[in-house]
């Protein structure tokens, strides 16, 4: 009597394969997780508190100046500066006062590192009765950090979320940026620091100024 010989095992070749393919998957998984965590350490390394330089006996009829040194941001990432009047002379929100009362979030100077780690931005005082920032005033400022490209680079006007309507684009050292940082009903005085538009932004340093009084 003849035996047949014993046919393959279908099925435990099936499940052999599926655990190739599941360990397949869980290898991919497990490098999408580290290209995650590395880039998140990159921010956080990036992103850590600043030290920040003001221009000393800043004229009232100028724009501010403030440097610090910091890494390069992922996903051509960019750095921000706001400054806002902390309260002044009796002025309340009914009766503002008629000086600057914060930079001009529209017009934001959007930084990036030069090779050094030198940033260097310029706040333009809002726009105003008398045009320029309040004398005697004092002012609360931070820096921000945007892990993330502006939505606005190479277009005008600018028309993409979540900065519409269209903000003003502009071109500094050949790159297109676009700086509105915070919507006008979403800052009055003499509230603190706005809520920034862009996801994923964090404070990284915060500074003072006061104006002269004369």
């Amino acid at each position: 009597m003849t035996r047949s010989k014993p046919q393959p095992n279908l099925i435990s070749g099936s499940a052999g394969t599926n655990a190739d393919s599941r360990s397949h998957i869980l290898r991919k998984r497990g490098v999408a997780g580290l290209v995650v965590s590395a880039a998140l350490l990159s921010f956080a390394n990036a992103a850590a508190a600043l030290t920040v330089h003001v221009q000393s006996k800043p004229p009232v009829r100028q724009n501010l100046h403030v440097a610090f040194r910091a890494g390069r941001l992922p996903e051509r990432g960019y750095y921000y500066a706001v400054i806002v009047l902390k309260p002044y002379r009796g002025y309340t929100r009914r009766s503002p006062p008629p000086c600057s009362i914060s930079s001009d979030m529209s017009r934001t100077d959007y930084g990036y590192p030069s090779p050094d780690g030198a940033v260097s931005l310029a706040l333009t005082p809002a726009k105003s009765s008398t045009g320029h920032w309040c004398r005697g005033g004092s002012y609360e400022g931070a820096i921000y950090a945007v892990p993330h490209a502006p939505p606005c680079e190479s277009t005008y006007p600018c028309r993409a979320e979540p900065y519409g309507p269209p903000s003003p684009c502009w071109s500094v050292e050949g790159r297109r940026v676009c700086g509105v940082v915070a919507l006008p009903r979403q800052y009055s005085y003499p509230d603190g620091l706005p809520r920034p538009l862009a996801s994923g932004t964090t404070i990284v340093g915060r500074f003072a100024v006061t104006f002269p009084r004369r």
